[in-house]
């Protein structure tokens, strides 16, 4: 006899499970690493002026500091007056 439709379910549910997991991981949620820091006086940055900051050791300086925000697949760069 052959194989039942039974048998396969398991191997379907974890395949199904796995997809559903990756979606969840990486969407993007709304406008939630977009947001400033808490402080006043943040204006928002390009990654290359933050890059240009850290390359001249002046991520913290006197007039202000850069932040980078958000998760390793999408930053936010920021730029807050001390």
């Amino acid at each position: 006899m052959g194989k039942s439709r039974n048998s396969d379910w398991p191997a379907v549910f974890f395949l199904l499970l796995l997809v559903g997991a990756l979606l969840t991981a990486f969407t993007p949620l709304p406008a939630k690493g977009q947001q400033p820091p808490l402080r006043e006086g943040c204006r928002a940055v390009s990654k290359i002026e933050y890059d240009a900051a850290k390359r001249e050791y002046i991520v913290i300086s006197k007039g202000g500091r850069y932040l980078q925000i958000g998760y390793f697949w999408r930053r936010h760069y920021w730029w807050c007056h001390v």
